[in-house]
């Protein structure tokens, strides 16, 4: 697919869409390397994990 093809795409922003390839490739071959056959993706970025994460653990008051 081109660039613009991929902005196209839903999820893909046309700032990401450039770029959407090479990590489709690392994660194939992190997938590879690790025996993974199937990933459940996930709309969230990564620090909006490390946020949640962090939440989960304050002292409730």
């Amino acid at each position: 697919m081109t660039v613009p093809e991929r902005a196209a795409l839903p999820g893909v922003s046309e700032g990401r869409a450039g770029q959407v390839l090479a990590g489709a490739l690392v994660a194939e071959g992190a997938m590879d390397l690790l025996g993974v056959e199937e990933l459940e993706i996930c709309p969230w970025a990564l620090r909006e994990g490390v946020i949640l994460r962090r939440l989960d653990h304050l002292p409730e008051h």
